[in-house]
């Protein structure tokens, strides 16, 4: 047997060539394992080529061989292999079209095998193949398309030379390694599809995990950023409890001085216009102060509800009455619409005055000399709310307005001047405090000059509605006199505060640190004992407090916290220290005879 790289051997006589037919028979399945498992190897498209040349060409003694890929669109071929002419030819044939005069690529163009058996038919035929060899030589020329389920994917060729004939043999195998090639090529592009999904993967699953380390660095620094933030709030509101507290400790002495003028005696009109202006900017000032501090603690959610059973009627006309004078001093007609029967709901008196309060400081303030305000409450049983409208003739808003109008700091006066004064806090007050109560808000406008209504709607209380008892009168009750020990460091406070209450008929002491107030009041107990929180030295307001509540001789005095402090969590110190109360100035003193009225011991009795 020959040896599996030599050349096949030329038959003699008949038993001969039957012996050299089978041998050949035996070598070509022998090279068809090798290219079997060579293949199997293969791992690029260059390699199946190769495979293919070096072990098709001396299976067959085959002078040129060369295999190519048919492009996707099928209209050229790529060599991928190209073995037995010059350099220079394998770089100018590296890519040609499809239908180039060639027999590889007719095979690839047709589907079928191309064999050509002579010399003279190839000359014929593809007269180029001369200048592709080199030199005119060589014999047949067989060509086979590289099919996989009847789809070309390429072609491979072999030239023999001019000595060497083609036969069924030589056919048949070809045709076994043409179908061995076409299923390596096909494996080997999965197998590259594979690894560029593979590294696709790999390259996203990276590009995640660089994205992941992104956002986690993003959430650590938005972490930061809202701790800042929860830090620069908190500094906010510290700031804003000291700032309150440093506009009304002069803001307290300042109203006591406006009763004081009105209880003097007789007063000229100009004394009487003077104390009115006092006092109206002096309540403007409070209400400044105030709403910078409710505005604050219902975004941070601090308001707590004192929730009780209300007539929601009775409070609309008692806080319509309060603010009646207003408008009529600018002769602003001012209607009171009513139901006549009461509407009972579930909420805190206070907030919900302030609330309705606040509409109609709001309508007054936008509301020209001459022009009108109605005040209209509408009940509706059947979807169990009330609804609350104030609506004006004044200035009015255009749609941008109306959409943030209940935001903080919103201004409807969007004049250069800003004549309508304000902090734009007076809305989103009442948006706060009616949404605490479930309820929700609305405001309407014609556009500039045409008026605006804001309504606030309710729910009902779930209790049936009935009706009340005889009502309780208006009237505070009177208060006898009392002896009453003021404990503040402001001076001017002190002294306006003690001389309003001597003009009331009360006996007052002062005392200026908390050491001489609770030294006083071991002296002389008081019925009541008015003091400051922020007091100076060692002994504060709450120190006070806890002091003389453990002496059996103050466990009856009324302790007031009379304080610039006025948040809720400053009421709870208060109390937890032994205050009764808790008033922030500046206190009316219609407020401070009632609670005197209401809670403080006469001098005397128990």
């Amino acid at each position: 047997m020959q040896s599996l790289d030599g050349p096949l051997t030329s038959p003699g006589s008949a038993s001969a060539a039957a012996v050299s037919r089978h041998e050949r028979v035996v070598q070509r399945l022998l090279r068809l394992q090798r290219i079997t498992a060579a293949l199997a190897g293969a791992r690029t498209l260059a390699d199946v080529a190769s495979t293919i040349i070096d072990q098709g060409m001396p299976a067959l003694d085959a002078e040129v061989g060369v295999v190519a890929l048919l492009s996707t669109d099928g209209t050229s071929l790529r060599n991928l292999g190209f073995k037995g002419v010059p350099v220079d030819t394998e770089e100018a044939w590296a890519e040609y079209p499809v239908d180039s005069p060639v027999p590889v690529a007719e095979a690839a163009r047709i589907g079928a095998p191309i064999i050509v058996p002579t010399r003279e038919e190839r000359n014929a035929r593809y007269p180029v193949l001369a200048s592709v060899h080199g030199v005119d030589h060589g014999g047949a020329v067989a060509a086979f398309p590289l099919v996989l389920e009847s789809r070309t994917v390429g072609s491979l060729g072999f030239c023999f030379p001019a000595s060497r004939t083609f036969d069924a043999d030589d056919h048949a195998f070809i045709l076994s390694i043409a179908q061995q090639c076409a299923l390596a090529i096909e494996r080997v592009r999965w197998h590259e599809v594979a690894e560029q999904e593979i590294a696709h993967r790999r390259a996203s699953e990276e590009a995640l995990r660089a994205r992941e380390r992104e956002l986690t660095a993003l959430v650590a620094e938005l972490r930061q950023a809202q701790e800042a933030l929860r830090e620069a709030d908190r500094r906010k509101d510290d700031f804003l409890a000291m700032l309150a507290h440093e506009l009304r400790n002069p803001l307290a002495p300042l109203l006591n001085a406006v009763e004081l003028i009105k209880v003097a005696g007789p007063a000229t009109p100009v004394i009487d216009r003077a104390r009115t202006i006092m006092d109206r900017q002096i309540g403007h000032m409070s209400r400044l102060v105030d709403d910078l501090l409710d505005i604050s603690r219902i975004s941070r959610g601090k308001i707590t509800l004192s929730i009780e059973r209300l007539d929601l009627v009775e409070l609309a006309r008692a806080t319509a009455l309060d603010y009646r004078s207003l408008l009529d001093a600018r002769g602003v007609r001012f209607e009171l619409a009513l139901p006549p029967a009461p509407v009972w709901l579930q909420g805190d008196p206070t907030r919900l005055a302030q609330a309705i309060g606040n509409l109609l400081q709001n309508a007054n303030k936008f509301t020209d000399d001459g022009g009108s305000v109605r005040l209209s409450l509408a009940p509706d049983p059947a979807r169990g709310v009330v609804s609350v409208e104030v609506a004006d003739t004044g200035i009015g808003m255009d749609p941008a307005v109306l959409e943030r109008i209940f935001e903080p700091f919103s201004q409807a006066d969007q004049s250069p001047a800003r004549s309508r004064g304000g902090l734009g806090l007076g809305l989103a007050l009442v948006k706060g405090v009616v949404e605490l109560h479930g309820g929700s808000v609305r405001a309407a406008s014609g556009g500039l000059g045409r008026g605006a209504a804001i309504a606030i709607t309710l729910p009902l209380s779930a209790a049936a509605s009935r009706a009340v008892d005889a009502r309780r009168s208006a009237a505070a009750p009177s208060a006898s006199s009392r002896r009453i020990l003021i404990i503040e460091d402001n001076v001017d406070a002190a002294d306006s505060l003690r001389m309003l209450l001597e003009r009331r008929g009360h006996a007052v002491a002062v005392a200026h640190s908390g050491a001489d107030g609770v030294a006083a009041a071991r002296i002389a107990p008081p019925d009541v004992i008015l003091c400051d929180i922020g007091l100076p030295g060692a002994m504060n307001g709450y120190g006070v407090a806890r002091m003389l509540r453990a002496e059996s001789a103050m466990r009856k005095t009324l302790l007031v916290a009379l304080t610039g402090y006025g948040q809720d969590d400053d009421r709870k110190l208060a109390h937890a220290a032994g205050f009764d109360a808790h008033l922030t100035k500046p206190v009316a003193q219609a407020m401070l005879e009632r609670l005197l009225a209401e809670l403080a011991p006469v001098s005397g009795t128990a």
